[in-house]
């Protein structure tokens, strides 16, 4: 354990670069996971038409009872921390660790960016479908280049259409690199005007009137080139976050900070054409 104490130095912490949250605003918040750990969510399933019959007492076909099909989502995201500021090491680094900081830099630093993560990959894999569903993906795996770049993310784009997913509410998640192959294609995209909290939350801008979200490579799946989904296409429940601070908790002369939060992040049966995972390999 690395506890660093020195004679003379700047009386202030130097930060780590911090982010928002790349995946909340897209998430989706439709099913309540409150006093529960898993859900059971019904779908009707899709009906045939017959033909008509001009005659008879059954005219319309023979009455069948509406079916459903039962989707079960369980949670398994319980993670955890705890940390200690020692009074004794505090004093002699000028008390630069405050608590309250610290907290704020463990949120934005390794809890959010954990399920960004999480949910990308949950998406881009399909968690939680029940056999027989998938999401769509393309046919053929392919390194993205700034010459198929485009085409790549337009063919997703109208392979969701042609499943009936709205326009509205879709966003494209793409790393940080590929999104630079995007802007070297050979095509004039029209700019966006961004107000700041858009570009806080890691919004950048449309493409063909979807919404993107540049994210680090580090996000992103393996194999996996960019992330198209329709918000209401997901259900990522954050059922617990807890961040609190004990002052002199017995046994520590000093600051223990504890952290948890509860977690899942799922892809709905009924909607599974929402999502679409571009294959790199």
């Amino acid at each position: 354990m690395a506890i660093n104490l020195v004679t003379e130095y700047q009386k202030k912490l130097a930060k780590h670069f911090e982010t928002g949250s790349k995946t909340d605003a897209y998430a989706g918040k439709a099913y309540d996971f409150v006093g529960v750990k898993s859900i059971e969510v019904f779908t009707i399933d899709d009906i045939t038409l017959g033909n008509y019959t001009r005659s008879g007492t059954t005219r319309f076909g023979t009455v069948t009872e509406v079916e459903d099909t039962k989707q079960t989502l369980t949670m398994t995201q319980d993670r955890a921390f705890t940390k200690s500021i020692d009074k004794g090491n505090a004093n002699e680094q000028y008390n630069i660790k405050r608590a309250a900081e610290v907290l704020q830099m463990i949120d934005k630093r390794t809890i959010r960016p954990e399920v960004d993560k999480y949910r990308l990959n949950a998406w881009a894999s399909g968690n939680g479908l029940s056999t027989g569903n998938n999401i769509l993906t393309n046919a053929t795996p392919a390194a993205l280049t700034k010459a198929n770049i485009a085409e790549a993310i337009f063919t997703a784009s109208a392979a969701m259409s042609d499943k009936l997913v709205p326009l509205e509410n879709r966003v494209l998640f793409i790393s940080e690199l590929d999104f630079v192959k995007f802007k070297l294609a050979d095509l004039v995209m029209g700019g966006a005007q961004l107000n700041a909290e858009a570009i806080k939350r890691g919004y950048s801008g449309t493409i063909d009137g979807i919404a993107v979200v540049r994210v680090p490579g580090t996000y992103m799946p393996t194999n996996t080139g960019f992330i198209m989904k329709y918000k209401g296409a997901t259900v990522d429940p954050i059922k617990l976050k807890t961040l609190r601070v004990h002052k002199d908790p017995m046994g520590v002369d000093g600051d223990v900070l504890e952290g948890r939060i509860l977690y899942d992040s799922f892809v709905l049966d009924a909607m599974c054409d929402g999502v679409y995972a571009y294959k790199t390999a």
